[in-house]
Order: structure tokens, then C-alpha cells, then sequence
């Protein structure tokens, strides 16, 4: 079943489906009510709810064709903002758009008004000519309302296409996979290695049944299903990982040959999922960054605002543990174990492009300073160290020789900020960390 709902949920024609059926119901009543019960409900409608079947005719068939034009024209305005976010921002932010819940209403109430006025004109009879219908009256309500609807898509679609709002939207969807992680994590133990009990006698490597990234992994129905079996899984990948058929996916043990497999709770697909990997959700924000400072568009200060998010996002995770999550059952004893967040990964995957080509441009390198100094004030002491360290890395390519005396003064004083407050050398204390 839930693998099913998140197919449903990936579909963008789930939406206009919806409407699409609600207008042939609402087709239907109608219909009906025209046919059967007219006679007995008119009395206590108002007069101006009732036309005679060839106003009614003529009505539905002007509003069948606008909405027909209008739904067109609405495809077609998806299609050109479609291009314009491939184009001007990034191919992974065709989803942010495609999904967003405005634009499916909108094609699902165009498609809907046209449906009904269809399915109205099609069973309108002309045995009822002597008779008030009443489809007439409910079909110019409805496109009262895909009229309203279309004026609000319309500016829907001129806020969305703004670089501040879909800027917002990524990070609003990084933001909601930071609170997946620390509900995962919530109640659970975090170790810094994989401890696996010695009393399991059987080890399974289980391999992908199909190549794809690994999008999504049902961890609570994993769980259960291991206390039922008797066993523990293990997480060879992580989510977002691209998997080769083939590959060792998972590792069972247990005490028997035969173990059932958890394909079941798998998710694999073609493409990375947003709502539970939060190293896709950042790359989206980098490909804007990396798209706005390079030369055919020359943005630099999108590329600033990015840069600042991701540190606010980055700031987010302090709560999020490092190392190896263990699920346990009610009983104490683990059933599942993941490696689900690493930060010094995390950050290093974030900056590592936007540092190599932005390094020429002086502020690209003080707004990643001020990301990694809003990521410094959150951060315990561990990872200060972590910080720092990844400052050098973000300067070494920097020939100070070359800069004017303004732009080393802003730069040291970024620097100044990122200095840990331990006299311990951070390069050894890291060097121990990873020991």
C-alpha cells in the first residue's frame, strides 16, 4: 500500500484526475436532477437557477470551448516555465514545479469545467425541451470560478518563476528533510561503527533486484518485519545512493538459510527523491548557486542568497547525530542499522563545486565564509573543528597576492570568526576523529 501511495504521490496526473472525476459526478447530479427530479425540486429554486434547454445548450457549449482554450493556454504556460527553470536554474527543480500543488489544480479545474459541460451536453435530451434545466446554471458557476482560479495561476506562475521563490521552496523541502532525519533519529541510538551482535549464525548479502537510486527506505516497516523474522538488516547503501543490479543492497542476519527479503520496503527509482535525501536537497540549491555565477549568466548575488540558505540549512542539522543509526525493538535489541547522516560528507558535498568555481570571485568566497560561520555559531565544539579545518580547504586555492587590501581585510575578519576557541591543533584533532 505504501509503496503504492508514493507512486501515486510522484504522479502529476493524479491531480487533474481527481477534479476530472468530481466534475463527471458533478455532471452526473445534474443530469439527474434535470431528468428525474426537476419537477419536484422547483418549486423551491429561484427562478434564476432554472434556463430553457436551448439557453442551456448554447451556455455549456461557449464555456466547453473557453475552457477548452484556457486549458490549452495553461499547458502551454507550464511548457514555457518548464523551460525556463531547465534552462535559467537547474533540470532537478522541473519536480519543485511540476508538483506544486497550483499548477495541478489548475489544469485539474480547466479539464473538470470542460468535462462537465461535455458530459452535460451530451445527455441534455430533447425530450426535456418543454422542461427548466438547471446544468446551465451550475456550469456558469463554474466557470466563475476557473475564471477566478485562472486569474490567481496567472500570478501564481509570475511569483514561482521568480529565482527569491523557488529559492524558498528548496529550502523549505531541505528544511523538512532535516526534521525526517531528527524524528529517525528521535528515541534511537547513533554509534560511531557498525556493531553487529556475534550470536546471529547466518549472513545474507542480498543484492538489488534493478539499478536506480536508492530514493526511500521504510525504516519502521523494516523494523517490524525483523522482530517478526527473528533478524537484523543491515544497510550496505545509503538513500540517495545509485545502485547497480546486482549490488549488495542489504545484509540479513539471522540464524537460518532462508530469509525472506525486504524489497518491499525498498523504494528504487531513475531519479533522486527531494522529501528524503537531504545531500539532493542541497545539490538543488548548488545548481542554482553554480548556474547563476557562471559566465553566459553572470548572477552573482543569487549565487550569495543560495550560498546563504545552505549555510542556514547546514546550521539546522546540529541536532542530527554522525554515524551509523541503530533501530532496536521494544526489547533492546537492534534491528536495523544505517549509516544515515555523516556531516563532515554532507558538508564537503555541498561546497566542493561551488568553492571550485567560485573561487575568482571574491564574494562567492566571503558569502561561503558567512554560511560556515552561521554553521560554526550551531555546531558543538566536534565539528567547529570540522569547520575550520574546512576553511583552508576553502582558501588554499585563493592567491592572497593577487587581492586588494580591502578584500584581504573582509577576508580575515570572516576568518577571525571561524578560529576555535580550544588551543588544541584542529588538523590532529580531526586526524583522531576519523582514527
Amino acid at each position: 500500500m505504501k509503496r503504492l501511495l508514493m507512486k501515486i504521490r510522484k504522479g502529476i496526473w493524479v491531480v487533474p484526475a481527481i477534479y476530472s472525476v468530481a466534475s463527471l459526478g458533478l455532471a452526473i447530479f445534474t443530469v439527474s436532477l434535470d431528468t428525474y427530479w426537476i419537477h419536484t425540486v422547483e418549486p423551491f429554486l429561484p427562478v434564476m437557477m432554472l434556463t430553457s434547454i436551448d439557453l442551456a445548450q448554447t451556455v455549456l457549449s461557449a464555456i466547453a470551448s473557453s475552457l477548452l482554450t484556457m486549458t490549452t493556454f495553461t499547458f502551454s504556460t507550464v511548457m514555457v516555465v518548464l523551460t525556463t527553470y531547465s534552462s535559467q536554474f537547474s533540470p532537478r527543480t522541473l519536480q519543485n514545479f511540476v508538483k506544486d500543488k497550483t499548477t495541478m489544480r489548475g489544469l485539474g479545474i480547466f479539464l473538470g469545467g470542460f468535462i462537465y459541460s461535455i458530459i452535460s451536453l451530451l445527455f441534455m435530451r430533447q425530450s426535456l425541451e418543454e422542461h427548466l434545466v438547471s446544468s446551465a446554471f451550475v456550469g456558469v458557476l463554474y466557470a466563475i470560478v476557473c475564471l477566478a482560479f485562472f486569474a490567481y495561476f496567472i500570478h501564481h506562475i509570475a511569483t514561482s518563476i521568480q529565482i527569491s521563490r523557488l529559492i524558498q521552496g528548496l529550502e523549505q523541502e531541505a528544511l523538512k528533510v532535516v526534521d525526517f532525519y531528527k524524528k529517525i533519529q528521535a528515541n534511537q541510538d547513533v554509534q560511531p561503527f557498525k556493531q553487529i551482535p556475534v550470536h546471529y549464525q547466518v549472513i545474507k548479502d542480498i543484492p538489488a533486484h534493478k539499478s536506480g537510486f536508492l530514493q526511500y527506505i521504510d525504516f519502521s516497516g523494516v523494523k517490524t518485519k525483523a522482530l517478526e523474522d527473528g533478524t537484523m538488516v543491515e544497510f550496505v547503501k545509503n538513500v540517495g545512493e545509485f545502485i547497480k543490479e546486482g549490488d549488495t543492497l542489504y545484509r540479513i542476519h539471522g540464524y537460518h538459510e532462508e530469509q525472506e527479503n525486504y524489497h518491499s520496503f525498498i523504494f528504487m527509482g531513475r531519479e533522486r527523491m527531494g522529501e528524503y535525501d537531504l545531500a539532493y536537497s542541497l545539490q538543488k540549491i548548488v545548481e542554482v548557486a553554480l548556474r547563476a555565477i557562471s559566465p553566459g549568466i553572470n548572477d552573482p548575488n543569487t549565487a550569495r542568497d543560495c550560498i546563504k540558505y545552505i549555510g542556514l540549512i547546514l546550521s539546522e542539522t546540529h541536532d542530527i547525530q554522525d554515524g551509523v543509526l541503530t533501530m532496536n525493538d521494544d526489547n533492546g535489541h537492534p534491528r536495523l542499522l544505517i549509516n544515515l547522516f555523516s556531516f563532515n560528507h554532507i558538508l564537503y558535498k555541498t561546497f566542493y563545486q561551488i568553492v571550485h568555481y567560485g573561487k575568482g570571485d571574491i564574494s562567492v568566497i566571503l558569502s561561503i565564509l558567512d554560511a560556515l560561520i552561521m554553521i560554526y555559531r550551531e555546531v558543538d565544539s566536534e565539528r567547529k573543528h570540522v569547520v575550520y579545518d574546512f576553511h583552508k580547504y576553502l582558501i588554499h586555492g585563493i592567491d592572497k597576492e593577487e587581492m586588494q587590501e580591502w578584500d584581504l581585510f573582509y577576508l580575515n575578519e570572516k576568518i577571525d570568526q571561524l578560529k576555535p576557541d580550544t588551543s588544541i591543533e584542529t588538523k590532529d584533532h580531526y586526524n583522531r576523529k576519523k582514527e
